[in-house]
């Protein structure tokens, strides 16, 4: 079955390279949760062209399992993987029905629950963490912040428009826009802190931790300033 991101393909890192806020608050944000990779294994959740599963096998990652529901994204992971070898393994699957295809010290994930339909895609997601990790280990994901105000600044300065579709409980259906060149559009969701926190709690994880955003830059650029406001994006931290 292909997806929306069948389509994108490859074209889809050049949000990596072109967006602020992926250059600044997510990989900031991303690395500041994964500052203890070093020697430890990990499944890469969404990994799409496996951006952050190379960024986790170059910091030292003793293992790195990419895992995507694109066989394009997948696909495009593998040529780079070709071109830079890291060791980095990648497979095309939808998280939803990975199954355990291993123990894991951590599990990664960077846009993955924004793409839950409802609170079973939401379980199921947080299921196949939880269910990845050896004892004791750790899931951490970057996602839209469940706290975002509405009403408050948003985050198109930044790169990224994100346009209320509809309501549904826990949450509001949003047509994203990443302003690059040329645009892409795709569909996701916004959802509400507990609905997160009750997904992750019912997998089994016996702590759950919303991590505020890291802002990599001088406090005395303006830039920031409506992003401080109100982040857009949030960590997430749970504890198996």
């Amino acid at each position: 079955m292909r997806t929306q991101y069948d389509d994108i393909g490859q074209s889809y890192e050049r949000l990596k390279h072109q967006m602020p806020l992926a250059r600044g608050p997510e990989r900031a944000t991303f690395e500041a949760l994964t500052a203890q990779v070093a020697g430890r294994s990990v499944l890469d959740l969404a990994c799409g062209t496996g951006w952050y599963s190379r960024i986790l096998a170059r910091a030292g990652a003793a293992s790195v399992l990419g895992v995507d529901i694109s066989e394009e994204m997948v696909a495009a992971a593998g040529r780079a993987e070709a071109r830079e070898p890291l060791g980095v393994r990648y497979r095309a699957c939808d998280a939803r029905l990975l199954g355990v295809a291993g123990r894991f010290d951590l599990v990664t994930a960077v846009w993955l629950l924004c793409y839950a339909r409802d609170p079973l895609d939401l379980s199921a997601m947080a299921s196949a963490a939880y269910d990845n990790l050896a004892p004791g280990g750790m899931y951490v994901g970057v996602e839209m912040n469940p706290r975002f105000d509405w009403a408050g600044p948003k985050a198109t300065k930044y790169g990224l428009t994100h346009r209320p579709d509809a309501d549904f409980p826990g949450g509001k259906e949003l047509t994203v826009t990443a302003h690059v060149d040329p645009p892409i559009t795709f569909q996701a969701c916004f959802w509400e802190e507990e609905p997160i926190v009750a997904a992750l709690r019912g997998a089994g994880f016996r702590s759950v931790e919303l991590v505020p955003a890291t802002v990599p830059a001088d406090p005395a650029d303006t830039f920031w300033d409506d992003f401080r406001t109100n982040p857009t994006i949030v960590g997430i931290r749970a504890v198996k």
